[in-house]
């Protein structure tokens, strides 16, 4: 009976960890996540630093979830300051990762 409890928790713990909590804005659906080199024409209106939960518990989310759950934030924050573009500087740490935010049209 032991058993199956630490089964069932484990199990629940690894599918949630796979669930993605943040949704996008109406108007960040609209916003690009683009590579540096694409933005030379752009203004540079602000940044952000996103944050999202790379673990629940001692269980470690799937990457991918997470890198996607930043770009979703950080595309929010585009939209809610005029922005049309986002670039990642660097890449995410343990749920983490800065965005330059551009005006680009």
């Amino acid at each position: 009976m032991r058993i199956s409890r630490v089964l069932l928790l484990s199990s629940s713990l690894l599918l949630v960890s796979a669930c993605t909590w943040v949704e996008p804005t109406i108007g960040s659906r609209s916003v690009s996540v683009v590579k540096p080199e694409h933005v030379a024409t752009c203004e540079q209106i602000g940044q952000t630093n996103t944050r999202t939960a790379a673990k629940i518990g001692f269980i470690r989310r799937n990457a991918a979830t997470v890198a996607k759950e930043l770009q979703t934030l950080a595309r929010n924050d585009a939209a809610a300051m005029g922005g049309d573009t986002v670039v990642a500087q660097g890449s995410s740490y343990e749920g983490s990762q800065r965005f330059l935010i551009y005006r680009c049209q």
